[in-house]
């Protein structure tokens, strides 16, 4: 294994207890210390990779709640029904995650630069979505009730993973706009 190789590895596993715990306990709570003891590296090491636990937390939300919305976003046809099976996949696969970016969106205390991450992220939600729905009325309008259809189903899962429940509710939606 290269020194890179290693380095790589140290970084990925401090991003990796770090996104754990921020999920966990809230972003407030966590301090780098415990990150590095669930890390299993010295707190020297991760203020090498990071300078402080914002510039973490950015490193999170990069590494993960971006590329998950990037996952949701790839879609086998560009339609709602697939836009919605596709969301709910991702939310029951990296249930986590979804939290973490609830906790995130909800906390008084995240830093600005991952606010704007996160907004610029719901913005491009919604405009996929505005372009999926039937161009009649506001059309933007629309596509931020449904976003908030979509957000209490992600927090009622998150809260209460219930697969037949939510199974149930994107049938449902997928029948309201396909009519």
């Amino acid at each position: 294994m290269t020194e890179q190789s290693v380095i790589m590895n140290n970084k990925e596993k401090i991003i990796h207890s770090a996104l754990q715990l921020f999920a966990e306990n809230g972003y407030a709570e966590t301090s780098i210390d415990k990150i590095a003891k669930h890390a299993k590296v010295s707190k020297g090491l991760t203020y090498t990779h990071f300078k402080n636990k914002e510039d973490l937390l950015r490193a999170c939300v990069e590494a993960s709640v971006l590329q998950l919305t990037d996952e949701m976003m790839q879609l086998q046809e560009t339609s709602l029904e697939s836009l919605l099976r596709n969301l709910f996949h991702q939310l029951k696969a990296h249930t986590q995650r979804v939290q973490l970016s609830l906790l995130l969106v909800i906390h008084p205390k995240t830093p600005e630069v991952v606010n704007e991450m996160l907004s610029k992220q719901r913005e491009e939600l919604l405009q996929l979505l505005a372009s999926l729905l039937p161009q009649q009325g506001d059309v933007r309008l629309e596509a931020e009730l449904l976003l908030n259809l979509i957000d209490g189903i992600t927090l009622d899962y998150v809260a209460d993973p219930q697969e037949a429940q939510i199974n149930t509710r994107i049938d449902y939606l997928i029948n309201k706009y396909n009519t």
